[in-house]
């Protein structure tokens, strides 16, 4: 397995991955195909992501295996007001059929090593209260339960973990 950042060779692979999500929201919402006008821009993007001025860099990067999109994480460099309350420094996503082999551990530890390397020493990780993987994922790296917050009514449990795993 690797984790790297998509390509342009890679839109069959992508085509797979997102059509296993067709009855799930597609995390990390960053790569959404809805959000762009074509695979081009989106892989365009997310390089862009990395260097913008407004709002918060972020980098996008990918689990593959051979040629099969297994899962993404979205690493935010730095929180802003909104993000310190949900969202978090770490988003992933695991396709479907390859949940509970491990994967989400892999890609939450890549995006701490990533803030590790960029000095932040504490990165905070969310999730829905229902998200019990996801959860358990994040308990993994033996975190600090922060107190949760109400989005939309709905519970959000927030996680302060070291990045020095």
């Amino acid at each position: 397995m690797e984790i790297r950042e998509l390509a342009l060779t890679d839109e069959a692979a992508f085509n797979v991955y997102i059509k296993s999500w067709e009855t799930e929201q597609i995390v990390p919402t960053a790569i959404n195909p809805k959000r762009y006008t074509s695979y081009s821009e989106l892989v365009s993007e997310l390089k862009q992501r990395t260097l913008i001025k407004e709002g918060v860099p972020n980098t996008t990067l990918f689990l593959f295996d051979n040629e099969k999109i297994i899962g993404a994480v979205n690493i935010r460099h730095y929180l802003n007001e909104h993000l310190k309350r949900i969202g978090g420094h770490i988003g992933y996503g695991v396709r479907p059929d390859y949940r509970r082999q491990g994967c989400a551990k892999k890609l939450l530890k890549v995006g701490l090593e990533f803030l590790n390397q960029h000095d932040v020493v504490d990165a905070l990780i969310t999730c829905d209260k229902s998200n019990v993987a996801s959860a358990r994922t994040i308990i993994a790296f033996h975190p600090q339960e922060l107190e949760s917050a109400i989005i939309d009514g709905e519970t959000v449990r927030r996680f302060l973990v070291s990045t020095d795993q």
